[in-house]
């Protein structure tokens, strides 16, 4: 079992467009505060991260920033919605928002930002299958 899938996520879409992730807060997901854990958010953002940019090159993290901005709470259902800002030969970034209830207009909890450093697939290297 990978970590994403022990966490619960979801992959809904993967294209090198957009990709989608989906996460149901639950308790054990929480903080001392009550609310998502931040290490929760960072996973959920970090693999819509890593599969949009594994899906047309190898790719590994070189720098990724997060900014909260809201809460989570137990029961929320968070949208980790990735897409490009600028992808080129050996370098890409992407942002990716996170948000609660709609993945395109609920409330936006973080935006993640991220850059890979990507190489060309080996021949035998097959693509990665999501989550």
């Amino acid at each position: 079992m990978t970590y994403a899938a022990m966490l619960g996520m979801t992959v809904l879409q993967s294209t090198p467009q957009r990709t989608h992730l989906t996460l149901a807060v639950s308790g054990a997901g929480l903080n001392m505060h009550g609310t998502a854990h931040g290490g929760l958010l960072f996973s959920l953002a970090d693999e819509a991260f890593a599969v949009i940019s594994n899906l047309q090159a190898q790719a590994v993290a070189v720098e990724t920033h997060l900014s909260f901005f809201r809460a989570a709470q137990e029961g929320d259902v968070l949208h980790a919605v990735a897409t490009p800002e600028r992808v080129a030969r050996t370098l890409a970034t992407y942002r990716v928002e996170l948000r609660r209830g709609s993945p395109e207009t609920g409330d936006l909890l973080a935006l993640f930002l991220g850059t890979v450093s990507r190489r060309e697939r080996e021949a035998n290297t097959a693509e990665p299958s999501g989550a």
